[in-house]
């Protein structure tokens, strides 16, 4: 391989490629040759960035953890007010750039066949529930009322992902504010809720 291509692929480079046919197509297809023919480069590169492909996959997995855990964990200790933290978690569950549901499904299936992964799957999904649960505690709820809406909360969105609804962004948010009285037992102030909705939805979709 040239100075040149070496230096015009980077890491990064592999690494999208491999985020690409993992969300679409599962870890099976995530092989050198497959990532290497659609970049359209010698699959010799690969090795300048990697040891090998579980290398690879393990950059995918901290893809992962520090993009869609680490964005929730972010919004739950966003601001010192419960309905901000809130807003702060409906931008990830409704922006693939905060939390990317693809990516979500994509270790799930992975994690139903590779023991390993399940149980990182598993410990992923403690963190963002422990943060829901300390999110409910700190608003003042007690303990077993906490845990019992943050798995309401994070379950009803699993669940929305894995049902595949297709729900453009405008129907979604413009639901939010019952979903918010569902989650919280509280009303959301429709001063803020419209201020979020106007600085979230396209112009068009009003």
């Amino acid at each position: 391989m040239s100075d040149e291509n070496r230096a015009n692929l980077e890491r990064q480079d592999w690494i999208r490629a491999a985020y690409t046919v993992f969300t679409h197509e599962g870890v099976d297809r995530v092989r050198v040759l497959t990532l290497a023919e659609k970049l359209g480069i010698t699959r010799g590169s690969f090795y300048w960035h990697f040891k090998n492909r579980d290398e690879l996959l393990q950059a995918l997995i901290e893809v992962w953890q520090q993009k869609n855990t680490g964005e929730l964990l972010a919004a739950c200790a966003s601001s010192k007010d419960f309905t901000d933290r809130m807003l702060a978690i409906a931008d990830c569950w409704t922006n693939e750039n905060l939390f990317d549901p693809a990516l979500d499904t994509a270790m799930r299936n992975w994690g139903n066949h590779d023991a390993k992964i399940g149980q990182l799957v598993h410990e992923e999904d403690q963190k963002r529930l422990s943060a829901f649960q300390h999110m409910f505690e700190e608003h003042g709820c007690k303990f077993t009322e906490a845990i019992i809406r943050a798995r309401v909360f994070y379950f009803t969105q699993v669940g929305y992902y894995a049902l595949e609804l297709g729900e453009d962004l405008a129907q979604r948010l413009k639901l939010y504010r019952d979903y918010f009285f569902v989650f919280t037992g509280e009303q959301i102030d429709e001063c803020r809720f419209q201020q979020y909705l106007a600085k979230t939805l396209p112009k068009n979709s009003e």
